[in-house]
């Protein structure tokens, strides 16, 4: 009888045992899983990592590179500007070297306006019954010049619509060497003796239109009608193209 109650005892002792290994054998194999598991997130967060990280190094070399192009590219565009230029510049000084007293420049267009004619060196009778002219004296220059170009015409003919040009409208010069923008900024009736209000003997690029007033006179008048203008672009040699 003691014999048997001994052997129970050692059987129940011997499960206890059994189902103790076995929870530490589930914790143990619990515990690799999850270590498995964070390992494998680490691994892949490292690899995510790494990706971005080349994926912003190779960004940011593309981005350098495509810096560097447009540099370069604005470089060659600013350079080959400043050639052409130069060109514009050296063909104007030719064509002024040639042009005489009495010679067809080109044409003069006024936005807003219905003048639209030929435009001539030389401002006696000659040009304004064939046009407008440029004054040649007083440090008057050809357009796109340094300086004032100032042209007149018969306030009956060529320049009898200028009093409809406003502030803003653009005045256009187009000669051999270049056409030239001009845009309006004031307009003013003036006396033929104001001569500080026509900008002769100026170094700064501007265009003055002038005409006798009122509009439309057929006699002597001491009075003149003038627009004002500033060059839509230039630089140190003067009016630039457009």
């Amino acid at each position: 009888m003691k014999q048997r109650s001994f052997t129970r005892k050692k059987a129940r002792r011997c499960l206890l045992v059994c189902i103790f290994l076995l929870l530490l054998s589930a914790g143990i194999a619990c515990a690799l899983v999850l270590h498995a598991n964070q390992v494998a997130r680490q691994r892949e967060e490292a690899a995510r990592a790494a990706a971005q990280a080349a994926a912003e190094e190779q960004a940011a070399r593309e981005a350098a590179a495509a810096e560097a192009a447009r540099q370069e590219e604005e470089q060659r565009q600013a350079e080959e500007a400043a050639a052409l230029r130069q060109q514009q510049v050296a063909d104007a000084a030719a064509a002024h070297d040639a042009v005489e007293y009495g010679d067809k420049l080109g044409t003069i267009r006024v936005e807003g306006t219905q003048i639209d004619c030929a435009l001539y060196w030389g401002d006696s009778s000659t040009q304004f019954d064939a046009g407008a002219g440029c004054h040649v004296t007083d440090g008057c220059v050809l357009p796109g010049a340094n300086g004032t170009v100032f042209i007149g015409a018969h306030t009956g003919t060529y320049f009898a619509d200028l009093g409809s040009a406003e502030v803003g409208d653009r005045i256009y010069l187009d000669t051999d060497w270049g056409s030239f923008v001009y845009e309006i900024t004031e307009m003013q009736v003036i006396y033929e003796t104001d001569v500080d209000k026509v900008r002769w003997g100026a170094e700064e690029p501007s265009c003055v239109l002038y005409t006798c007033y009122p509009f439309g006179i057929l006699t002597h008048t001491d009075r003149r009608y003038a627009v004002y203008a500033d060059p839509v672009a230039a630089d140190a040699d003067g009016v630039i193209p457009q």
